[in-house]
């Protein structure tokens, strides 16, 4: 998963990783799991940390947390592990309203160029779907060739109809996000704003939504 952490963390400005794999220190900040791994870093700033979850945690139920910033270290925090804990990227960067859901031309599917039930076929942008093949070291970007594919396949519901799914996995290029390709199915309620979404594993993910006709 991509996550995020907030607290006081005594860094002055916002620094954020410039390339990949992802370093496991910024602005003299690094996140520690336990006495284990090191938290590859998206980006550190004074009240808001955005890490990947290392793939080593994978199996473990829980395990603490704790900030270390210029040899300074917090108390750790005890934080939930699950196998899967699905969540669609959405437009306003708060998991709700138009979903970070693109169409084959990599077009956003929004009332401007909605998906037509059918014969649409639409990418999810998402996190938290859990093991995949051909697993890329943590902080490392996922490779186009093989692609990195979910070793459980979600169910993607799209305006309260059940879409077919033809890909899950991690997108091409990317650390921690992953990608569902699905058809619109026919039978998908229609308009600007019709919900899509992802369940995997027994859980569930937040809703967004797309425009269908």
């Amino acid at each position: 998963s991509i996550a995020t952490v907030y607290g006081n963390f005594l860094v002055d400005s916002l620094s954020t990783a410039l390339s990949y794999p992802l370093p496991n220190s910024l602005a003299g900040l690094s996140m520690q799991f336990g006495g284990g791994p090191l938290a590859p870093l998206f980006a550190v700033s004074g009240g808001q940390v955005n890490f990947q979850v290392p793939w080593e945690l994978a199996g473990q139920s829980q395990t603490s947390l704790s900030a270390t910033v210029n040899g300074q270290t917090s108390a750790a925090q005890t934080i939930g592990l699950v196998p899967f804990a699905p969540g669609i990227f959405s437009m306003n960067s708060q998991g709700t309203g138009q979903g970070a859901i693109l169409d084959s031309f990599y077009r956003l599917v929004d009332s401007s160029n909605p998906a037509t039930a059918g014969s649409t076929v639409v990418q999810v942008y998402c996190t938290g779907l859990g093991a995949v093949t051909n697993q890329p070291a943590s902080g490392s970007a996922s490779l186009s060739n093989p692609l990195s594919s979910t070793t459980a396949t979600p169910t993607v519901m799209i305006g309260g109809a059940q879409a077919s799914v033809l890909f899950s996995g991690l997108a091409p290029g990317a650390v921690g996000e992953y990608q569902v390709n699905a058809l619109v199915p026919a039978g998908s309620a229609k308009g600007s704003a019709v919900q899509v979404v992802i369940v995997i594993g027994g859980a569930t993910s937040n809703t967004v939504t797309i425009a269908v006709q």
